[in-house]
């Protein structure tokens, strides 16, 4: 992917695709005005560029054209797909056990929508062909592997217990800094992968981003067994572990934030009557709380309490002073 992709430009394409969808029906494309009152873009040349950002998707090479072609022709906005809604392909039952291993690590928790899909997906393998879908689908591993650099080099420090220093830039540091540790695990959360690891200095284990490490460099000493909390915690579905000094914190989301919360927090969100959307945390304030704050990009505000919200105004005072 070539070109800047957000989210505001996404739900722009999700409009602009659905709306060119019912005209090609007609015969007809999106007139490049009506094109900006639907998906409320800023002109006319900004769906013109919405419409090539979508030409810089990844497409596997082997196929033989795009499964979505939109395109701008005569001051109009067409669509054109590979295949037509209603009528998908076939699967052999190795593709079928490819998607069944897929979606298999999402079962229990992807909610109502994946537990369907799982459902309808056996259910359309022929009885006779259950035991060796299921014999298939059971031996596939689709772990994704690690990426970087350093991935090779921190699982084997994990497997010979060997004690590394890694450089590691921290939210808010103005320079990687150099850490001793004893490597635990690597893990893949949420789309990030992350090494967690015993900091020799500070005695407490620490967890860090594979893409935050500028470098790793292995020691000679090998230590024992390994210290800290048991590894098992990180299977949870969050990341956060109580310390004993939480706060019970009001967040306040607006925009696509809110519908996000109303989703994560299910009966902790209360919509308020202006449209947004208030969930009360139990957090501890520091570091964790201001980095989910501010990576909402202004669309969660800290409400309370008083002590809390003047810590947060007095840490985006300071990382605006260090990076204006």
């Amino acid at each position: 992917m070539t070109v800047a992709y957000g989210l505001a430009r996404a739900r722009r394409l999700l409009l602009l695709l659905a709306a060119a969808a019912r005209a090609a029906r007609r015969g007809a494309g999106v007139p490049l005005a009506r094109a900006v009152e639907l998906t409320g873009a800023r002109s006319e040349k900004q769906v013109t560029e919405d419409v090539a950002a979508l030409s810089s998707l990844w497409v596997e090479p082997s196929a033989s054209e795009d499964v979505v072609d939109l395109y701008v022709e005569d001051g109009q906005v067409f669509v054109t797909y590979a295949l037509a809604f209603g009528s998908p392909p076939a699967f052999s039952l190795a593709e079928g056990a490819v998607l069944h291993a897929v979606l298999a690590p999402f079962e229990r928790d992807g909610g109502r929508a994946v537990k369907e899909v799982v459902r309808k997906l056996r259910r359309a393998v022929p009885e006779v062909l259950r035991p060796e879908a299921d014999r298939l689908a059971h031996g596939l591993d689709l772990a994704v592997a690690p990426p970087g650099p350093w991935a090779g080099v921190l699982q084997g420090a994990i497997d010979r217990r060997g004690e590394v220093v890694v450089e590691y830039g921290a939210v808010g540091d103005e320079a990687p800094r150099r850490r001793t540790v004893e490597p635990r695990l690597l893990f893949l959360r949420d789309g990030h992968w992350y090494l967690a690891a015993w900091n020799v200095e500070r005695g407490a284990e620490h967890l860090f981003r594979l893409d935050r490490i500028a470098s790793v460099e292995p020691g000679t000493r090998v230590f024992g067994e390994h210290k800290g909390p048991p590894v098992s915690r990180y299977g949870r579905r969050n990341l956060y572990f109580e310390s004993g000094a939480e706060r019970e914190v009001a967040v306040r989301f607006r925009g696509v934030a809110a519908a996000l919360a109303r989703q994560r927090h299910g009966s902790r969100a209360r919509a308020e009557g202006d449209g947004t959307t208030t969930v009360a945390m139990r957090l501890t304030p520091g570091n964790y709380l201001f980095g989910v704050l501010l990576g909402y990009g202004g669309e969660a505000t800290l409400t309370g309490p008083p002590d809390v919200v003047e810590s947060f105004r007095a840490r985006v005072a300071e990382l605006a002073a260090r990076y204006a």
